[in-house]
This record gives C-alpha cells, sequence and structure tokens, in this order.
C-alpha cells in the first residue's frame, strides 16, 4: 500500500461522497434509537453484585466480562516485575514497524505502544496483544476523518490477513493519532520501554445482562440491514448499513469518554466484535455497494 494508493484512495472517496450524501438523507427507516441511549451520565456498567447469567451467549467474551478477572500481578507471560519481556517488546516493535512501513505514509512514528488488559491486571487467556503505532495523522492530509477511514480499513485488512500469535495471543495492530485521548488505563511504551501510564488494580464488576440486552438490540439492526441487502434493496441496504456503523461508533466512543475502556458501551462493541457481527455488517455494506455499482449484461431477445 504505496503512497499512490493513498491519492488513489482520495479519489474514490471524492467520487462516493454524493452517494453518501444522498443515503444520509434517508432517514425513513430504523428509528429505533438503541444507539442513542447509551452513555447518559448514570449508565455505568458496575454493579454491587454482577447479575448471574449462564446463557448469556456473550461467546469469547464471556470469560473476560464475567466480574472481570483482577489479577495481583501483570500477566507473568510477558511481564517481570513489570518489565515487558525483551524478546517480546523486540518482535512487537518489528511487527509494528513492518505494517507502517509498507503504508509508505509522510508522517513519522511519534510511539509504538502497548495497551488493553494484557498491560493492566484484567488480562485473560484470550487477551489480545493491542499495538498501537502513535502518528499525527495531521501530518498524512488535512482531511483527518479521510486519514482515520484510510487506516482504518489499512489495519483491518491486516488483521483480517495475519494472525500472528505471540506466546498464544494474537496481536491486533492500530494506528492512533497523537492528539487521540488515553482511554485505557494502562499504556506501555515500546519504543521508550517505559509506561506512559502504569496501571493501578481496582476492583469492580460488570453486569452481564446488560451487555448482552444492548448488544442483542444492536445485532437484531444488523439483521434488518442484511435482510435488506438480501431482497436486492442495494441502495437501502448500503445507506442503513452505512449509518449504523457510524453510530455504533458513536456509541461506543461515547462510553469510552464518559467510562473509559470498561464503559458498558465498549464492551457492548467487544461483544459484537467478537461474535463476528461487526465484520458482517462491514461485509454487507462492501456487498451492497459492489451490486450498486454493478451492470448486469442483459439478454438479447428473440425479436
Amino acid at each position: 500500500m504505496r503512497l499512490e494508493l493513498w491519492e488513489e484512495y482520495k479519489n474514490i472517496i471524492r467520487e462516493i461522497e454524493p452517494y453518501q450524501k444522498w443515503a444520509k438523507s434517508q432517514n425513513k427507516r430504523f428509528k429505533i434509537a438503541i444507539l442513542d441511549k447509551g452513555g447518559q451520565a448514570n449508565t455505568s456498567p458496575y454493579t454491587k453484585k454482577r447479575p448471574m447469567n449462564p446463557k448469556s451467549g456473550l461467546g469469547p467474551l464471556e470469560e473476560e466480562i464475567a466480574g472481570v478477572e483482577l489479577h495481583d500481578e501483570l500477566d507473568p507471560t510477558f511481564w517481570t516485575k513489570n518489565k515487558l519481556d525483551a524478546k517480546v517488546r523486540d518482535k512487537l516493535l518489528k511487527i509494528a514497524a513492518e505494517f507502517y512501513e509498507k503504508l509508505e505514509l509522510p508522517a513519522p512514528i511519534l510511539d509504538i505502544t502497548l495497551t488493553g488488559s494484557e498491560a493492566n491486571y484484567n488480562y485473560s487467556g484470550g487477551s489480545d496483544l493491542d499495538l498501537h503505532v502513535v502518528i499525527n495523522y495531521s501530518e498524512v492530509d488535512d482531511n483527518l476523518k479521510l486519514v482515520k477511514d484510510f487506516l482504518t480499513m489499512a489495519k483491518t485488512n491486516w488483521n483480517r490477513n495475519h494472525e500472528i500469535l505471540l506466546k498464544n495471543h494474537e496481536v491486533e495492530i492500530y494506528v492512533q493519532d497523537a492528539s487521540e485521548p488515553h482511554h485505557s488505563t494502562g499504556v506501555y511504551s515500546l519504543l521508550n520501554d517505559t509506561w506512559v501510564i502504569e496501571p493501578v488494580k481496582e476492583e469492580f464488576e460488570v453486569s452481564e445482562q446488560a451487555i448482552e440486552q444492548k448488544a442483542r438490540a444492536i445485532e437484531n439492526l444488523i439483521e434488518m440491514v442484511l435482510e435488506l441487502k438480501l431482497k436486492k434493496k442495494y441502495e437501502e441496504a448500503y445507506g442503513e448499513a452505512d449509518r449504523l456503523m457510524q453510530k455504533i461508533v458513536r456509541y461506543r466512543q461515547c462510553g469510552l469518554d464518559q467510562g473509559g475502556e470498561f464503559s458498558i458501551e465498549n464492551l457492548v462493541f467487544k461483544t459484537l466484535r467478537h461474535n463476528e457481527y461487526l465484520k458482517k455488517l462491514s461485509d454487507l455494506k462492501k456487498e451492497a455497494y459492489d451490486k450498486l455499482m454493478s451492470l448486469t449484461e442483459n439478454k438479447v431477445g428473440d425479436g
């Protein structure tokens, strides 16, 4: 993915924008306000007593959020006295550098960080190694949204095409804007080999019931969009998928801003990601767009 592809990407987006504006104006369906209900002042996911729900259907996330087990020390698989294993650090630095080098963008790397549960006390056997490459988006292009969308596409393609495991934990990569606030309570600089934000062990519990309820509501919305695509209503499917994706992003961001990485909104987002509903939504949006822009060959009549 070279610099000239970045210019090509911008041109493609400019061609798509008129349709996106039209689609955004079409708001006859999907008036359900489920995504606008999160993020109020009193929507914390923390409870005095965690509801027991053995059939939560939360999939791989169930172990992670079932009370969010806190350990007395950082994961000994990667840490010794709060210092990251040198071999792991070297591997992560190499992965990040090679990923970003292939993008051939003008913005220099400011830092490479490890964040998420493996840089905290709430890790589990299925925790990812969240690897962040920190740059200034503004040094790529003045259109920051365009830069973010491009980098999101790049990291999504990389994560889908690679399954790199370090000591049985998968590496997930992300390009972060330097101005983006830290929502994680643990951030470790791989470049400087020191903590940016050192984690503190804090006791809390999570309401599985609230997470499951909100996640299922959003999954139902995604299924409704899928139904539009199956009915070959490609314009509606594309417009609704695009709008729903934006709402999900805003919903999660609202939770991160107010409650951090353990907000109910962020845990709902992680549930949707683990259950592959976010991938389903992304895939159906692309498929609807491809169908919308395709021309089918008409059969020549006998007459």
